[in-house]
Order: structure tokens, then C-alpha cells, then sequence
């Protein structure tokens, strides 16, 4: 959510950009604020560890070439 354009409701918090916040299934009043490093490893590390519904990693596949490229 853009906490520039919108309320941000209770009981997030946004002091600082960007804030990011888990919230569980079922537990969705009861957020998690991250405290974690920007890096993408160590917020997929963060969610696997706290989600209960192991998040899904799909590695990016190469871009073909354009022919007008090759």
C-alpha cells in the first residue's frame, strides 16, 4: 500500500520508506514489522521462516535474444 496516498490503518505504522509488514493468515490484526536487511535472500529467508504457507521461488529464466540482436 502507498502509505503517501493512503490512511495508513491501525495498527501499521510507517515512519520511514519503504516499511514492510507481514501479516500471517488469520492474524491479519496482529502484524509483524520487518526489521531485515533490503537484500532479496534475506526477506525470502524471513518469509519462509514466518510464513506458514512456504512461499513459492520461481528462478527468472533468461530473456531470449531478439533476432535483430544476434
Amino acid at each position: 500500500m502507498g502509505a503517501t496516498a493512503n490512511d495508513v490503518p491501525s495498527p501499521y505504522e510507517a515512519r520511514g520508506f519503504p516499511t514492510i509488514y507481514f501479516s500471517p493468515a488469520n492474524k491479519k490484526l496482529d502484524p509483524k514489522k520487518y526489521e531485515g536487511s533490503r537484500e532479496l535472500s534475506d526477506f525470502i529467508s524471513y518469509l519462509q521462516q514466518e510464513d506458514t504457507n512456504t512461499p513459492m521461488i520461481q528462478e527468472e529464466k533468461p530473456k531470449k535474444k531478439a533476432q535483430e540482436d544476434l
